[in-house]
């Protein structure tokens, strides 16, 4: 939340479009949330089904996250009303 804070009034001095800005803040908050989510749950999932945590922790955890991002920042375009 804070990182959106952040990035906010930042963005809206940069681009000068509060809708705009509001739009980078949500996404960025959504990534951060998802990625924090993915990393706490994913080694808890491997452990609960006995393997061993630390494969749930490095590069699949880092894909699952990238790509959840990717789908978080490029939305659908016709969703997008201009």
């Amino acid at each position: 939340m804070l990182l959106a804070a952040v990035i906010l009034p930042a963005t809206l001095l940069i681009w000068g479009n509060l809708q705009v800005a509001i739009s980078v803040a949500l996404a960025l908050l959504a990534a951060c949330s998802i990625a924090t989510a993915i990393a706490m749950a994913l080694p808890w999932a491997f452990n609960r089904l006995g393997k061993d945590p630390a494969f749930g922790s490095g590069p699949l955890a880092t894909v699952i996250q990238d790509l959840l991002s990717i789908a978080i920042y490029l939305p659908d375009r016709r969703a997008i009303v201009t």
